[in-house]
């Protein structure tokens, strides 16, 4: 599959790119390091993601020219779906992008339904930058330092810094060829985790304030709500990283950050450590993600949701659910 993508990648001239709604580290940088190779070789790309890039991230390398609308009327030859398990999550983007000529799907969630003309899905890989990396050799391009800031960002941050579970060899190889072309670590390190503004900070002291243990601490939960968005002069997407919080408690085998999106929809996001695998538990309803990463949205108050996800969490946890 590699090579079959890779050979699109030769024939066609005019691409559109698309990653996911609510963008992380891997969604911006895979977008990013394959509209920078692309260029290289000469292509046109239109870079797409519904929404703005987290603050923290806007230093990656061709996140500034991220459009977050798709001009009616353009024509493409192929659309590169990126990190993107389900079409829904492209947001209002969606049709758009189905309607370009060729789909090549490249993701590493184990809940990706393979929904493009080509797909590679491999679960068992860091990150999607991780998968490009691979598709960039089979093209035989010279990696820039731009590229490679983008590809080491995706892995560090889905890789939660080294951290999780999903951190190999493999992805940490790939991380020092990075540096060994240009990277700078602490630079890059800087940037993701030391430029909080300080709405984002109160944010953060805010939403603590909200933490919930269930299953005697093997579940825990903070929340955000729209008017803490507001009191604290932050959006949505400066609680990008803040389920991480309560999953650095020793006891918590499930995360869980609940966001005020609108009134009366909810975005759940779900981090685990060990064996559990929040992907399975977000397909019960409708999500998706990968082992120790995953999100859904529910209909419902925030009070409610957050009533009836811990519960079901909890009892998941248990084995009293499927």
């Amino acid at each position: 599959m590699i090579s079959a993508i890779a050979q699109e990648l030769r024939e066609h001239s005019r691409f559109l790119l698309a990653t996911h709604v609510n963008p992380d580290g891997d969604a911006i940088g895979s977008l990013g390091a394959l509209a920078l190779v692309l260029e290289g070789m000469g292509k046109t790309v239109l870079a797409y993601c519904q929404d703005q890039v987290p603050g923290f991230l806007e230093f990656m390398p061709f996140a500034d020219r991220i459009v977050h609308e798709i001009p009616t009327g353009e024509n493409f030859d192929a659309a590169v779906v990126l990190d993107c398990g389900e079409v829904n999550r492209l947001g209002k983007g969606a049709e758009a992008v189905l309607l370009a000529g060729k789909i090549i799907h490249i993701d590493h969630h184990s809940s990706g339904n393979g929904f493009g003309d080509l797909n590679l899905i491999r679960p068992e890989c860091s990150s999607t930058a991780e998968l490009l990396y691979e598709i960039f050799g089979a093209l035989a391009v010279e990696l820039s330092k731009p590229v490679a800031v983008n590809i080491y960002t995706a892995i560090l941050t889905d890789t939660g810094s080294f951290r999780f579970a999903n951190t190999t060899a493999r992805a940490l190889s790939i991380a020092a060829e990075m540096v060994s072309l240009g990277v700078e670590p602490e630079e890059v390190a800087s940037a993701v985790y030391d430029s909080m503004t300080p709405g984002r900070l109160r944010l953060l002291a805010t939403s603590l304030q909200t933490l919930t243990l269930r299953a005697d601490g093997r579940v825990a939960a903070i929340w955000v709500s729209r008017e803490m968005l507001a009191d604290t002069g932050t959006t949505a997407q400066d609680t990008e990283g803040l389920v991480n919080y309560p999953r650095s408690l020793r006891t918590v085998e499930i995360a869980v950050l609940f966001k005020e999106l609108t009134t009366g929809e909810i975005n759940v996001s779900l981090r685990s450590r060990g064996k559990c695998n929040v992907a399975d538990f977000a397909q019960m309803y409708a999500g998706g993600g990968h082992e120790n990463a995953a999100a859904f949205r529910l209909k419902g108050t925030l009070e409610q949701v957050v009533d009836e996800v811990l519960q079901a969490a909890e009892e998941y946890l248990q084995g009293k659910l499927p």
